[in-house]
């Protein structure tokens, strides 16, 4: 019992200031995404898929869709909310 009083909350820890110097370094300008012609991975796959979008022409019917769900979007979030 007192092994796992002291476990857990070290093992939080540590992961939480993993994920803290992970975020710092993302955000450090010699790692960061501010070097010239350096992107972030999200990007990249964000303009694949609009790339496939174009080529596909889903983009008229997304938006037709997008129009529809909204009315649907808009009652959960003032159940939820």
């Amino acid at each position: 019992m007192t092994i796992e009083f002291l476990s857990y909350p070290a093992l939080v820890f540590i992961a939480a200031m993993t994920v803290a110097k992970l975020i710092e370094r993302q955000s450090d300008v010699l790692y960061g995404p501010y070097i010239e012609g350096r992107r972030p991975a999200s990007s990249k796959m964000r303009d694949l898929v609009e790339e496939v979008i174009t080529v596909t022409g889903l983009r008229r019917s997304y938006s037709r869709a997008a129009m529809r769900f909204a009315p649907v979007s808009l009652l959960a979030s003032a159940i939820i909310g």
